[in-house]
């Protein structure tokens, strides 16, 4: 995504995108399903670094079904196997934007897909929501 590309997208679209195939530079990653976002949750811990977190959850991202379990049952080699990929990549605090970009999008595509909003009925007054449960009256 480029520094002037905004991502508008529907839910729909927003969720399709960010469960399907994305790619950092030439390598083609898996899609950032419930299973990767767990084990990026745990790798990140109480991280709030912007670069750590990046590097986590994309390198989950590499990683097989199989292998994103098995980096969650050893989070501190997974830390270290994750940032020896990055290095071997390059990244470093002087060429950190192909990990970050990545990072930015597959988490405003996910924010996308889950900002569900719930729309008033169109005959209501306004304060009636169709799926606000009960029995019709």
């Amino acid at each position: 995504m480029s520094d002037t590309e905004i991502l508008d997208l529907t839910t729909d679209e927003a969720l399709l995108s960010s469960i399907s195939e994305h790619q950092l530079e030439e390598l083609k990653l898996e899609p950032y399903s419930l299973l990767r976002q767990a084990v990026a949750g745990a790798l990140c811990g109480r991280s709030n670094g912007g670069l750590f977190n990046a590097v986590m959850t994309v390198w989950v991202c590499t990683l097989k079904e199989r292998e994103a379990l098995v980096a969650y049952d050893d989070l501190e080699a997974s830390r270290i196997k994750a940032f020896a990929w990055g290095e071997s990549r390059g990244y470093s605090l002087h060429n950190w934007r192909p990990v970050i970009d990545t990072y930015v999008r597959l988490i405003d595509e996910l924010r996308a897909a889950t900002q569900a909003h719930v729309r008033p009925m169109a005959a209501g007054n306004g304060d009636e929501y169709p799926n606000a449960g009960g029995q019709p009256t």
